[in-house]
């Protein structure tokens, strides 16, 4: 059975029915109001108008010094040096972009699909999903129309490589939504991946632990989708984001903030004007 979902609950009546007749019955209550309650209380963000700073004054001296450095023992009994003949070149985020220059749909077209695209043969993603079960949902949020695409929210479907658009947004809700909902995040790019994690999905194998396996997954989609990024084109950069107000974030993408809310952002486009 072929499932599509957006939010928690798929198009089609009949898989619609079946799958909430299996939520209800086989997932544990307790377990899932936890899991609910839990994540709810990490959607706390500080307000830009705010008084009240999301960090304690006297934390920032050590984030200064910790932010850039790598966790290491004070005690070892050995030390050996990897061979470091190969150069490696590292690839951060990126917060400056070059909003002006887009990517055409084809471009777009290329790098979806090279990054969440499913093996037709094996069903499998090139990321890993605990019981093959992928309860992360892809997003493609579009703050301004972006060649075929218009404002609004899609839903990416690795089988049929197709978006589906699940909600429109006008100019000023799109605006209103990139500068306040999104925090900060009006001079980054004009379009953006979200995840969004059907929690039920998540937990009615592993319970708890699906729900880190579920998160678990969101790093290793914005990974693989890194890596197909910077293999398409050069002068491009990507950075994640956690800087919005999850609920309302959620709700105008059309999702249900309880069970399938949105858990991180990437944005991406250029940086320069260098081209391929």
């Amino acid at each position: 059975m072929k499932n599509k979902y957006v939010g928690s609950l798929e198009h089609n009546t009949v898989e619609r029915s079946f799958t909430d007749y299996i939520y209800s019955c086989y997932i544990p209550k307790k377990v899932e109001n936890y899991i609910l309650k839990f994540h709810q209380s990490s959607t706390l963000l500080k307000l830009p108008d705010s008084k009240h700073q999301s960090i304690d004054d006297n934390v920032i001296p050590w984030l200064e010094y910790a932010q850039y450095t790598d966790i290491t023992p004070d005690y070892y009994e050995q030390k050996i040096n990897l061979n470091t003949s190969t150069e490696v070149n590292v690839i951060g985020s990126y917060r400056s972009f070059n909003k002006e220059r887009k990517f055409n749909f084809e471009e777009l077209s290329q790098l979806l699909n090279d990054a969440f695209i499913r093996d037709k043969q094996k069903g499998s993603k090139k990321y890993g999903s605990a019981g093959a079960l992928y309860p992360i949902v892809p997003l493609v949020l579009v703050f301004q129309d972006h060649d075929t695409l218009t404002r609004g929210v899609y839903v990416y479907d690795g089988i049929e490589q197709t978006l589906l658009k699940i909600k429109s947004w006008v100019k000023d809700e799109a605006l209103h939504i990139k500068k306040y909902v999104c925090h900060d995040a009006i001079d980054l790019p004009e379009i953006c991946i979200a995840y969004a994690a059907d929690l039920r999905r998540s937990i009615i194998k592993y319970h708890i632990r699906g729900y880190r396996h579920a998160l678990i997954e969101v790093g290793a989609m914005s990974q693989v989708f890194k890596n197909s990024l910077h293999k398409m084109s050069k002068g491009v950069g990507e950075v994640s984001w956690s800087g919005f107000n999850d609920n309302e974030l959620t709700k105008r993408c059309g999702l249900n903030v309880r069970l399938c809310p949105i858990v991180m952002l990437q944005w991406f486009g250029y940086t320069d004007s260098t081209g391929k």
